[in-house]
């Protein structure tokens, strides 16, 4: 590790500088930035109750609940949730997580990088991957904290696959950060996984052994699979419960090539078309004189692996640009996720930070210099107005406490039994009485149940107001119900006699999730057998 003391060093200090605007107080304006905020308070709130996983949360979609972890990445708020529970404020709890995993991306670019062509190729790949035009608009811009975590995985990803050095170790953290990609961010995992099977064929080509190196990345995807599978078998089953899953825009968010150039930097929207965009979409100066070069170094001297990476940036243009819409329009038909075709850019600034490490080993040692330091400058000069956010706001805990929103946009995960009507009234009570007369008290309310006594003087009917999702289940007086036959515009509606009744509405994990709960938990520990033999895999 010492040999790499001084390397690493630079690159946080790089990555600092390029942070240093979230180190003002409070939290700042951007596209999803209250989203991410909400999704942190939620998580934590449901991790404070004893709903781990967490699935559902009561409060969400005005009060009628909604199933937000079921379906949103999770691995962000997992690295915020200790900070939580040390007592610190949301809003700098995700602060901290976009710089940690920013300070992350770097040095696991460099890792990558170093392993296939040194310690200097390593520093320049890192610097460049900090410091792209998309990077700061994924943070200060679009605060898209699911995407920006991933980006610190790819690297990993690809540093796991290395056939030279693939140790059972190594086995299992391949396994870790590609479980990690998928848990940060799916759309990322389906742009990425090209790159990662074209990274790993190059891999493949080179070994002897082909078979058993092939055998050792299928145990990693297994593993990383499993790992992921409480997460992943719940989303895949649970998709047709809810609503707006097969929501598309690709369509209308496609970009031009000048764009990619150049674009103004703005902190407003992608608009339909490209005439009113208010944002940038440019890949970066830097980037596109590393594979203008890159292009010449490897007619010169070809290698596998920068051949891989120069056909996944083309590959990433295509799928940006309007000719590309064929490719999408059958991709969508089968279970593809990516909404945006701009997020390919992702791809692109990844592909050329890593290039740039295979650039300068292709030259002599006084042009190297030169183009180390005139990268560098350029990357620099290139970003010099894009290390800074919108507006400063300050967003509490006290304010997260009383949201009802659902943090998605479009309200993308609205159980199929949801009531409009519902929706539309204000300050819904948890419980209330629609017929007879009746006291309700709540006992207990929590993100995933809801304890109520009833005192009924006549026959009545309660009414719980929480919108049924797989896995609600009902009690009176500790005796299940049938919950779906008693639900009227989508949530429970309960008849009793004059009496005193304890009702309960409590969220059990449904089959999908305790199988892929049980199938995690056993790929923990297969993981920690690999890991404490030593030896490697032969």
């Amino acid at each position: 590790m010492k040999h790499h003391f001084w390397p690493v060093v630079i690159l946080i200090i790089f990555a600092l500088i390029g942070v240093k605007a979230l180190f003002h107080a409070g939290w700042y304006t951007s596209h999803d930035g209250e989203h991410q905020l909400v999704r942190q308070y939620v998580f934590d709130r449901a991790v404070k109750a004893g709903h781990i996983p967490p699935r559902v949360d009561r409060q969400l979609l005005n009060g009628l609940g909604y199933p937000l972890f079921t379906f949103t990445y999770q691995m962000p708020f997992i690295i915020g949730e200790p900070l939580r529970w040390m007592g610190v404020a949301t809003q700098d709890t995700v602060k901290l997580v976009f710089v940690l995993a920013y300070i992350a991306s770097g040095l696991t670019m460099y890792a990558f990088a170093q392993e296939l062509w040194g310690k200097k190729a390593g520093l320049l790949a890192g610097g460049l991957y900090l410091w792209a035009p998309y990077r700061f608009s994924v943070m200060f811009v679009r605060a898209s904290l699911g995407e920006h975590v991933a980006l610190a995985f790819v690297p990993l990803v690809l540093w796991s696959l290395n056939y030279k050095f693939l140790t059972r170790k190594r086995v299992v953290a391949g396994a870790l950060s590609f479980a990690g990609l998928v848990l940060s961010h799916v759309m990322a995992t389906q742009i990425f996984l090209p790159v990662i099977i074209l990274s790993g064929t190059s891999q493949l080509i080179r070994a002897k052994n082909k078979l058993l190196l092939a055998t050792r990345y299928m145990l990693m995807a297994i593993l990383a699979l499993g790992l992921a599978s409480y997460y992943l078998l719940p989303a895949l089953i649970h998709r047709a419960d809810v609503q707006g899953l097969n929501r598309h825009f690709y369509a209308e968010h496609f970009v031009t090539l000048k764009q990619l150039v150049y674009s103004p930097w703005g902190y407003t929207f992608s608009q339909v078309g490209t005439a009113n965009d208010g944002m940038s979409f440019q890949v970066g100066l830097a980037q596109w004189l590393v594979i203008g070069v890159a292009l010449v170094a490897l007619a010169v001297n070809f290698e596998f692996i920068a051949a891989a990476l120069i056909l996944s940036f083309l590959v990433a243009m295509g799928m940006m640009l309007d000719a590309s819409s064929g490719i999408w329009n059958s991709l969508v038909k089968n279970y593809w996720v990516v909404d945006i075709p701009w997020r390919f850019l992702a791809v692109a600034i990844f592909a050329s930070a890593a290039l740039a490490g295979f650039v300068i080993t292709r030259l002599k040692s006084v042009v190297r210099i030169t183009v180390v330091v005139g990268l560098v400058i350029l990357a620099v000069y290139n970003n010099r107005n894009y290390l800074r956010v919108n507006k400063y706001i300050d967003y509490p805990d006290s304010q997260l406490a009383a949201y009802r929103g659902t943090s998605n946009s479009y309200d993308e995960y609205q159980s199929v039994f949801v009531s409009q009507a519902l929706l539309k009234r204000q300050n819904l009570p948890e419980a209330e009485v629609v017929s007879g007369s009746a006291d309700i008290t709540v006992n207990r309310s929590a993100p995933d149940q809801l304890l109520v006594t009833v005192q009924a003087q006549t026959e009545t009917q309660v009414q719980l107001n929480t919108i049924y999702f797989p896995g609600w289940t009902l009690t009176v007086d500790g005796q299940s119900q049938n919950i779906k036959s008693v639900l009227s515009d989508g949530v429970p509606r309960v008849k009793l006699g004059p009496g005193n009744y304890l009702i309960g509405l409590i969220y059990r994990q449904t089959p999908a999730m305790v199988v892929g709960n049980m199938i995690s938990l056993m790929t923990i520990g297969v993981l920690l057998i690999l890991w404490l033999k030593h030896p490697k895999l032969s």
